[in-house]
């Protein structure tokens, strides 16, 4: 018997899709605030890489296969984990993203500490970093 990923063909990469009624300051939030540099750019599509083979698509509202999600949940969330998390928080607060109630939060059952804050489109984007980490793959 072979494991899930034994023979698997290989993945150069991810991308995770948010759609926005307003792309523009989807992509302004993202690029200015988060630092994350666009490497494709359509009027309706734009790329931004997180890290090598990791990517966040901004789509808007109407050209992609998707269309946004009205309301506060939208049933996504970009995850970012980090072990700077407090120099995160500092640069959110400096550029007027955090909100009355984006402060540390025990997260995953307890074995992470977080933050949460919304981008323009209303998707949470939670900065997180391990206490009791998993096994490793």
């Amino acid at each position: 018997m072979t494991g899930p990923a034994e023979g698997r063909p290989d993945i150069a990469g991810t991308i995770t899709f948010f759609y926005y009624d307003d792309l523009d300051a989807a992509v302004r939030w993202y690029r200015e605030v988060l630092g994350f540099e666009p490497y494709f750019n359509q009027d309706w599509l734009v790329l931004l890489r997180i890290t090598p083979g990791q990517s966040l698509g901004l789509v808007d509202a109407v050209s992609g296969s998707q269309r946004p999600v009205p309301g506060r949940n939208k049933g996504a969330t970009l995850s970012i984990e980090t072990d700077q998390l407090e120099q995160w928080h500092d640069r959110l607060r400096a550029a007027g993203s955090l909100g009355p109630d984006d402060g540390f939060q025990p997260g995953c059952r307890g074995r992470t500490t977080e933050f949460r804050v919304c981008d323009p489109g209303g998707y949470f984007v939670e900065f997180f970093r391990w206490i009791a980490p998993p096994p490793p793959p």
